[in-house]
């Protein structure tokens, strides 16, 4: 059965003191985490970057999707497009699709163009989704940037991995390789 797994926070926030004394508000967030054999959340927000319409993860069953969390001014995040692009040039035709979800770290990470210019220079040509306000980070769980998570033709999440991917710490790669080419044989 394919369920999230849920946890509530309890975030308090104490506000500048009143008459009677300070105060404490609290509020509830939810944060799910994705866990194999699900289906994820669809992805939102935006704007999206390299791409015409915003992609849906409903609209991709079918295809192998290589959903990357990431951030443009992070070092590991950054290493790891070679590989990313490598797989995609050559896998791209078989049935992958790749969404980036850009999360900014800082706010100097928040503004659209500075993300568009990242990508141009990088030469990142899949869809990307900006999630300046967390949402899907949130939503999926993610804990560390880069995260790379695998989806099936069925649209379940099939393999989790975080850290950088790429000729610094390549003892990921053949594994995800082997695990994409696996999914790309699954009909």
């Amino acid at each position: 059965m394919n369920r999230l797994i849920a946890a509530s926070l309890l975030i308090l926030a104490a506000p500048a003191s009143s008459a009677t004394g300070p105060s404490v508000t609290a509020r509830a967030i939810t944060v799910t985490s994705v866990a194999t054999g699900q289906t994820p959340p669809e992805l939102t927000g935006g704007p999206w970057l390299n791409a015409p319409a915003p992609p849906t993860l409903a609209g991709l069953k079918g295809r192998v999707v290589l959903v990357n969390f990431w951030v443009y001014s992070c070092i590991n995040c950054h290493n790891s497009l070679p590989t990313l692009k490598g797989w995609y040039g050559q896998y791209r035709t078989q049935g992958l699709e790749i969404i980036g979800v850009h999360t900014p770290e800082f706010e100097s990470d928040r503004p659209t163009a500075s993300v568009q210019a990242a990508l141009k220079e990088d030469g990142v040509t899949w869809p990307v989704v900006q999630d300046n306000a967390r949402t899907n980070w949130r939503a999926w769980g993610i804990r560390a940037w880069p995260t790379f998570l695998l989806i099936d033709r069925q649209g379940r999440v099939r393999y989790t991995h975080r850290g950088e991917i790429s000729s610094r710490f390549p003892q990921a790669i053949p594994l995800l390789d082997a695990r994409l080419r696996a999914l790309l044989a699954e009909k």
